[in-house]
């Protein structure tokens, strides 16, 4: 999930989704089914809890089978709030140890999360650095799975462009997953694209639940207002997972 700079963040603290939930839930129930490769697998996360909130469930099936899963974190989420610059480096300790203890409820262990240590907010600037990193972790028949490159989010975007540059460079099959298309786009948004659904167990589905519990600074903050309203957080609690194959 985001952090932003501070004009961008009020306007997303702000935001009413275009299209409400069950519309979304009614376009999409009928999606053709997908499973994911049962291959090493490379998350890029632009922000902590990215990985969480667009492909958590999908993550806790393919660990629940053994298969390697590497998280990549772009950025620490140092600036999703308008805070002052010496409080900064407090909520990116604080995003940095939610991130691990949510992983782990997947059952992604800590040494498999790389961080980039970006400067979040400002990932369309550092693109050429985003992609010469995924190059050094992403290996032969890997699949990746990254943020959709029209997912209305400079820095989810930016993420996206590089894994496409990656998957390309590599040969590697790459899919995409959504977050801030289901508030900023309509039913429109997605027209013609071969959208699938993946259908998690309810196990999957409670270690999802569990792992977005653990983004405590993301649901409230103290004289903030949260990143994570609940009206933001429908579609995480969908009973399955869009995806993209690239």
């Amino acid at each position: 999930m985001p952090g932003v700079s501070a004009a961008v963040h009020l306007t997303i603290l702000v935001i009413t989704p275009l299209v409400d939930d069950a519309s979304w839930l009614r376009q999409h129930s009928s999606l053709p089914p997908w499973q994911p490769p049962t291959v090493p697998t490379l998350v890029v996360a632009p922000h902590p809890d990215d990985e969480t909130l667009g492909a958590g469930a999908l993550v806790a099936t393919l660990r629940a089978s053994d298969v390697p899963v590497t998280v990549v974190a772009a950025t620490d989420g140092e600036n999703c709030y308008d805070l002052p610059q010496d409080e900064r480096e407090g909520i990116r300790r604080t995003r940095e140890a939610e991130q691990e203890r949510a992983l782990s409820c997947l059952g992604v262990a800590a040494d498999h999360l790389y961080r980039l240590r970006l400067t979040d907010s400002g990932l369309h600037l550092l693109e050429p650095e985003i992609t010469a990193q995924l190059m050094k972790l992403a290996a032969p028949g890997m699949h990746m799975l990254a943020p959709w490159t029209g997912d209305f989010h400079p820095d989810h975007e930016a993420c996206a462009r590089a894994a496409v540059t990656v998957a390309h460079a590599k040969g590697l099959q790459l899919t995409y997953y959504f977050f801030w298309t289901w508030h900023r786009g309509d039913l429109a948004t997605l027209e013609g694209l071969p959208l699938r659904r993946f259908q998690p167990d309810e196990t999957a589905l409670q270690a999802k639940r569990d792992a977005l519990q653990e983004h405590r600074s993301q649901l409230e903050w103290p004289g903030c207002d949260p990143i994570l309203p609940a009206h933001l957080l429908g579609p995480a609690a969908w009973p399955f997972e869009v995806f993209l194959p690239a």
